[in-house]
């Protein structure tokens, strides 16, 4: 983590956040950042103990505010008006991406290498924990909800997840982004909907 607030920390910020957007992770020199910075590489040491802390001051708040959406998200699924196909959860996911648009693109197109290489899997993951608590969950209020394999459940997450973060790998205006996920809610959700039995 950054040492301190002054000028010199604010421009290291913005010249590693360049450097990795442009190199990547693995291909970013701490002795370019430097001299984009004008001190030595030393001198960076004092601010930031190497890529992979700089990568991550980077990317938390972005992390930390989809942690927190998420945590949202499964303490309302047994609320009785739930919705997790409405506009509102989709806009939600939108405008969080786009509040931190540079950090989800480090995350999905520049981490190979870090230790946030397998973000998207990882999403994929939470995603699929996500959707079997939900269909328990109407299970247990009498749905009828199809039985899924494991490989099925990972497809269904997969294919949501990756079509989410072609909003970030194509660089995508926020209005864009907004057609693009109706177009998605369009492709999958009534195939969803079938399943979970709504």
């Amino acid at each position: 983590m950054p040492k301190d607030k002054s000028a010199t920390n604010a421009k290291i910020i913005a010249c590693m956040r360049e450097e990795f957007l442009t190199y990547g992770y693995e291909k970013a020199s701490l002795n370019r950042i430097s001299a984009k910075v004008g001190i030595t590489t030393a001198g960076l040491y004092k601010h930031f103990s190497g890529k992979e802390d700089m990568f991550g001051f980077l990317v938390k708040d972005a992390l930390d505010a989809l942690d927190s959406m998420q945590s949202k998200s499964i303490s309302e699924m047994s609320a009785k008006d739930y919705d997790p196909f409405s506009d509102e959860i989709s806009a939600e996911l939108i405008e969080l991406i786009y509040q931190h648009f540079e950090s989800w693109k480090l995350l999905v197109c520049c981490s190979g290498g870090s230790k946030y290489e397998s973000f998207e899997e990882e999403l994929i993951d939470i995603e699929t924990a996500s959707n079997k608590h939900y269909a328990e969950i109407l299970r247990r209020a009498g749905k009828s909800v199809k039985p899924l394999t494991e490989m099925e459940w990972h497809i269904l997450s997969t294919e949501y997840i990756h079509l989410v973060l072609e909003i970030v790998r194509h660089d995508m205006a926020k209005d864009e982004a907004y057609r693009h996920m109706s177009f998605v809610k369009t492709l999958l959700y009534p195939g969803w909907k079938e399943i979970f039995g709504l």
